[in-house]
């Protein structure tokens, strides 16, 4: 009979995670017809990935390093196979995601709603209004916006997110067990998704949440058992850093080279700001905050459209602006194309995918908890709340976050500040359902439940009603992108214009209705139940359902049928070559680059899918690579293209398929002999020594014009004593050629009747390459800024240049070791729960906590 119970005790728990399954499915419901969603993000790890990829299905292991862009990088960064954490692997086989770089988010949804379900439990909530809160935090805008963009590993730590703060919970009020068992698990994938902006967003978090414990176990005498709850919870992070420390240590390594890491040593083109500089290392401000939300712009939180939604929003033919369009003779097709992307977004942003919404009714339920709780709990999780607000604006609150990232250690090496509003996104509904269950709980009396449900009445819907009349009346719907969007309008532009703003003022004041009537109807269905007009578990549902309806609603604005696409689409679309990429892929020379300037060149990875690029998409390039991009390479320098043996060059054509292929005959292949080296004292006087023609106005005779990369080396001062002459004899038939393409190993064939210093056409990394002259190691030195060079004695030689990351071996012997010891304490933890599963629970007896 026991064990009956038992069963009939989790039958609510497991109907709702079914709930989950179908709920996600249906609203994802293209994905069940076998459609995918191709974010940029994720397609083009796909192609930046391949080569490294390519290599491990050969080779079974990761080649460490990959020239497919950018001239060469660590693969580290980009794909680093291992098994050594297996709660990583089969947390990937969970996810159910195909390997052809698109994205199925049915499980994405289903896990953020497991997860939150995980930590309302934790709350003591009963299954169903878990249930519903957990769906209202999975159905945030946000999450539909980073996973239509391949955001796929901010996605999953704030998937995460909640389990984690479940675990706390569990353990700070004396479940060890099952806490130990939820802070191990979410705490080691935490860390393992690698999306190290919000970990540190965590870290404070969680931080925080520990004082709020303190101070909660002082007021309530229970100061050891928080000790002991906090060792427990220091310990098993342990653990899950030693289970993540491949992942981490190789991140930390490369971050030292990379536009993260150190600053670079150059001090052309940079701003005379001494505040600017003042970082020795990190990202500049500039870069850092270029996407910060709007102070004003946060109340989309509660009206979604108040800044106009999106960049390219759908507002139909029957808009203002598609009005004013036909008005001027526009014809029907393209009035539907430009009124289907419409620059509705008027932030104060670059551009925007959409607005972060948290929901209308999660804003109402999170202001009538702050008078339904009585926890002191709720006033940290307030305070957090605010705080990642006001993080979330980044330069537009300077003295608050300009501090911060002057001073908070590893801060400046995180941009995009509008993601600190995705953590309030967690907090509000964890706030605003477990004050629904207060406020629900036998402690109220029907007179109080009113009071505080006028309260919340008024302060929720009296602010969205301010926000409509201030919208309508204050606000001027001029966005800092018009002044360009009336260049292209040209003598039109007033008139288009006028519509636009007039169809902003629109959105918002229809979203502003819509989210007072989302507030009144949720404010109808507690005051029902709190006259006793309705029962408990009707209020709920038609709150839940409400809920759903709102950010459902919102959501497909981001995420819809469109959004998705079939298999043959993707294959056309992403995969296939174009036949300037057919053509270059005839060429069988196993090693050169090509500069495609027909895309985004450094902010597109779509050509090196197919071969070895000068360009690519990474967020983390390395220093001295972004610093050749900013001051040659954007130039079009001859020289510097040549000695990146750009063979060949791709630039625009009338019509997508149209563009043109221009063979680069003076690039100077894989290597060769200098005659002379420049030495040079600063970064500033090496990379200005390499100025050189553009390739657009370069002869045939340039190379003597300015830098000749064939007859000249570069090389800082530090290393005159090592290399010693400056001068080197270099006979006519003196030659370096690659024999053996096989990462990560390349071999060179040397011939030179004299002794010579050879260039690399290869990025120089300072860690893990050596150079190998007849099997005898070498010195590597950093040439013409980016490029190796070493000495090769007179003859006929081999020269070897390995790639061979021995602390990545060793962090993952420490990786291995972290999976063992933590599987070992999980087991504990089942073998604990299963001996006291017939003992009373072993609960801190603190009624302040939840």
């Amino acid at each position: 009979m026991q064990k009956t119970n038992g069963i009939k005790r989790f039958l609510p728990d497991a109907i709702v995670i079914i709930a989950f399954l179908i709920i996600s499915a249906l609203y994802c419901a293209p994905a069940l017809k076998g459609n995918r969603i191709a974010p940029h993000d994720t397609i083009s790890w796909m192609y930046m990935s391949k080569e490294a990829r390519d290599y491990y299905a050969v080779n079974g292991k990761g080649p460490g390093w990959s020239n497919s862009m950018f001239g060469g990088s660590p693969a580290s960064m980009i794909y680093q196979p291992s098994s050594a954490n297996w709660y990583n692997t089969i947390f990937g086989k969970v996810q159910l995601q195909p390997d052809d770089g698109s994205l199925n988010p049915i499980m994405l949804f289903f896990l953020a709603m497991v997860s939150f379900f995980l930590l309302m439990k934790a709350l003591r909530l009963n299954s169903w209004l878990s249930g519903i809160a957990s769906v209202a935090f999975a159905f945030t805008s946000y999450h539909f916006i980073i996973i239509a963009a391949g955001h796929v590993t901010k996605m999953i730590d704030l998937l995460l997110f909640p389990g984690v703060i479940a675990g706390i919970i569990y353990i700070y009020r004396g479940r060890y067990a099952l806490g130990t068992l939820l802070f191990g698990i979410f705490m080691a994938l935490f860390i393992g998704a690698n999306h190290f902006q919000i970990i540190y967003y965590g870290v404070i978090v969680f931080a925080v949440l520990g004082l709020a414990f303190l101070f909660i176990a002082i007021r309530q005498k229970q100061l050891m058992s928080f000790v002991k709850g906090s060792l427990l919870i220091l310990l098993l992070s342990g653990v899950s850093l030693l289970l993540n420390y491949a992942s981490i240590i190789i991140t930390s390594d490369y971050s030292k080279y990379s536009i993260r890491g150190n600053a670079s040593e150059l001090t052309i083109n940079k701003k005379d700001n001494p505040e600017e500089n003042k970082n020795k290392s990190g990202l500049s401000k500039d870069y850092a905050f270029q996407w910060s939300n709007g102070i004003g712009e946060t109340f989309c939180i509660l009206v979604p459209n108040l800044y106009g939604g999106q960049s390219g929003e759908n507002i139909g033919p029957n808009s203002k602006f598609g009005e004013a369009l036909s008005e001027l003779g526009v014809q029907d097709y393209q009035v539907e194309q430009m009124t289907s992307r419409a620059p509705t977004y008027w932030g104060p942003q670059p551009f925007l995918s959409g607005p972060i919404y948290f929901g209308a009714i999660v804003c109402f339920l999170f202001v009538l908890a702050l008078f339904a709780i009585k926890s002191p709990l709720k006033w940290w999780i307030t305070a957090l709340s605010v705080l990642f607000m006001m993080l979330s604006w980044g330069k537009n609150f300077e003295a608050f976050n300009y501090f911060l990232f002057d001073h908070l250690p590893l801060y400046n090496k995180f941009r995009t500040p509008s993601m600190a509003l995705s953590i309030t996104g967690i907090l509000f509904p964890l706030l605003g359902f477990w004050g629904l269950h207060e406020f629900m709980s036998d402690r109220y009396t029907k007179e109080q439940r009113i009071a505080m449900l006028k309260k919340a009445l008024y302060i929720t819907g009296g602010l969205t009603v301010l926000i409509l009349l201030y919208s309508q009346t204050m606000m001027s719907f001029k966005g800092d992108g018009d002044a360009e969007m009336a260049k292209s309008y040209g003598e039109h532009a007033n008139n288009l214009l006028k519509a636009i703003r007039e169809d902003r003022q629109s959105l918002a004041l229809k979203d502003s209705f819509r989210s007072l009537l989302f507030i009144l109807i949720a404010a109808g269905a507690i005051w029902a139940y709190a006259t006793e007009k309705l029962q408990k578990n009707i209020a709920v549902a038609l709150l839940g359902l409400f809920c759903i309806i709102d950010l459902w609603g919102v959501g497909h604005r981001y995420e819809h049928e469109e959004t998705y696409t079939d298999a043959a689409t993707l294959e056309q679309n992403y995969y296939t070559p174009r036949p300037v990429d057919v053509e270059i892929l005839k060429d069988k020379d196993p090693d050169f680059r090509v500069l495609d300037l027909s895309i985004n060149t450094f902010n597109d990875a779509k050509s090196s899918y197919f071969y070895k690029t000068i360009g690519g998409y990474h967020a983390a390039k390395l220093q001295i690579y972004q610093d050749l991009i900013e001051t040659q390479i954007s130039k079009l320098n001859s020289s510097v293209l040549n000695m990146l043996n750009t063979k060949y060059i791709i630039t625009q054509g009338q019509q997508p398929g149209q563009e043109r292929l221009i063979p680069n005959p003076n690039a100077l292949g894989n290597a060769w002999f200098v005659s002379e080296i420049h030495f040079t004292k600063t970064a500033d006087e090496t990379i200005l020594s390499m100025n050189a023609p553009s390739i657009q106005d370069a002869k045939p005779d340039s190379l003597n014009s300015g830098f000749n990369a064939l007859k000249t080396a570069v090389i800082r001062d530090q290393y005159r004593a090592a290399i010693g002459a400056d001068k080197y004899t270099k006979d006519s038939t003196a030659r370096i050629k690659l024999t053996k393409y096989d990462l990560p190993a390349l071999t060179y064939e040397s011939v030179n009747d004299h002794d010579g210093f050879a260039v690399f056409s290869e990025i120089y990394y300072p860690e893990n390459w050596k150079a190998f002259v007849d099997g005898k190691e070498t010195p590597i030195y950093c040439v013409n800024y980016v490029l190796r060079g070493i000495k090769v004695p007179a003859g006929k030689h081999e020269i070897k240049f390995i790639y061979e990351d021995k602390a990545f071996k060793k962090a993952e012997n420490i990786t291995t070791i972290g999976s063992i010891v933590l599987t070992v304490i999980m087991l504990a933890a089942l073998v604990m729960a299963f001996i006291k599963r017939n003992k009373p629970k072993e609960e801190t007896p603190n009624d302040e906590l939840v």
